[in-house]
C-alpha cells in the first residue's frame, strides 16, 4: 500500500512540476500581465494603440493611423505632343484649346499596424522595431476640379485617332496631361482621375526610445522613426495602370513625389498611459 502511495505521489510530482515551472516563467516574463494606450501625432497621420509586453525585452504593438484627407490645388500644363499634321488639322477645325487645367489633389494613407518592440537590454528605453501597416491601396487621388474641363481635348483626341494620326498606346500626337513620368489623357466624359496605388501590407523597420508600457510612472513620452516599404508605386487611370514615359513633366505636386518612391517615412511622437 505504502508502495503504491509513493509511486501515486511521484508521478503526480512529474505531471505537476513542469506545470509550476511553466507558470512560474510566464510570470516572471511579465507576459500580457500590463496593458497601456496611446495617442500620436506624425507621418502616419494621429494614431491610436494598445500595447504590453511579451517578455521584458520584447512588446507588441497594435493600433490605427488616421490620416486627415488633406487637399491641394494645382495648375496642370496641356501637354501637346502633336506634330505639324496634327497641329495644323487642329488649327483647321478652329479648336482653341486651354493651356491650363485646375487639378485638386487628395492625400488618403489611413492604415492598421502591428508592431513588435525590441529591446537590448532588461531596463533599456532605446528599442528596435519590426512589423507592419496595412491599409487600403490608393494614397493619392488627382482630379480636375470642372467637371468636363476637358471635353475639348477628349474631342480632338478623338478626331485625331480617327484619322490615324494620333496613337492612344504611344500616345504620339495625343493632347493631355503630364504628371512626371506618366501622360494622362482624359475620359469620354472629358475628366481626368487619376490614383498612386501601392501594397495593401507594407513592411516596417525602424528604431526608437521609451518603453510602449510604462514601468516607473503613469505616463510617459515615447519616440520612434523609420520607413514603410511600400513597393513601386503604381499609377491608375480609370482603374488600368499606366506605363512610364519620357515625358517628365514638371507638374504633379505631392502625385509627381510619391509616383517616384518606394518607402514611406515614419515620424512619430506617442503619449503613453499605463491602463493595467
Amino acid at each position: 500500500m505504502k508502495k503504491r502511495l509513493l509511486l501515486v505521489w511521484a508521478m503526480a510530482v512529474t505531471v505537476l512540476s513542469p506545470m509550476t515551472a511553466q507558470e512560474m516563467t510566464v510570470s516572471d516574463l511579465g507576459i500580457f500581465n500590463h496593458f497601456s494606450a496611446a495617442v500620436g501625432v506624425g507621418t502616419t497621420g494621429i494614431s491610436m494603440e494598445l500595447a504590453a509586453p511579451l517578455t521584458p525585452y520584447v512588446a507588441v504593438r497594435g493600433g490605427v493611423n488616421i490620416m486627415p484627407a488633406f487637399k491641394y490645388s494645382d495648375d496642370f500644363k496641356l501637354n501637346y505632343k502633336l506634330d505639324g499634321t496634327a497641329q495644323r488639322i487642329v488649327d483647321e477645325q478652329g479648336k482653341q484649346l486651354p493651356n491650363k487645367i485646375d487639378f485638386q489633389g487628395k492625400l488618403s494613407m489611413t492604415t492598421g499596424h502591428l508592431l513588435f518592440d525590441i529591446f537590448p537590454f532588461k531596463s533599456s528605453s532605446f528599442h528596435l522595431t519590426a512589423g507592419a501597416y496595412f491599409g487600403g491601396g490608393n494614397v493619392v487621388n488627382v482630379y480636375n476640379k470642372e467637371d468636363g474641363a476637358l471635353s475639348l481635348v477628349n474631342e480632338v483626341n478623338s478626331y485625331l485617332i480617327d484619322a490615324g494620326i494620333a496613337d492612344p498606346v504611344t500616345h504620339e500626337n495625343m493632347i493631355g496631361v503630364s504628371l512626371g513620368d506618366y501622360f494622362l489623357t482624359p475620359d469620354r466624359n472629358g475628366n481626368v482621375k487619376a490614383d498612386i496605388k501601392v501594397g495593401g501590407f507594407r513592411p516596417y523597420l525602424g528604431f526608437g526610445f521609451g518603453r510602449p508600457v510604462p514601468t516607473k510612472s503613469r505616463f510617459t513620452c515615447n519616440f520612434d522613426m523609420g520607413v514603410q516599404f511600400w513597393g513601386k508605386p503604381k499609377v491608375m487611370l480609370e482603374g488600368k495602370e499606366l506605363s512610364e514615359t519620357d515625358t517628365d513633366g514638371k507638374d504633379g505636386g505631392a502625385m509627381k513625389v510619391i509616383s517616384k518612391i518606394t518607402v514611406w517615412p515614419v515620424i512619430n511622437v506617442r503619449l503613453v498611459g499605463r491602463i493595467l
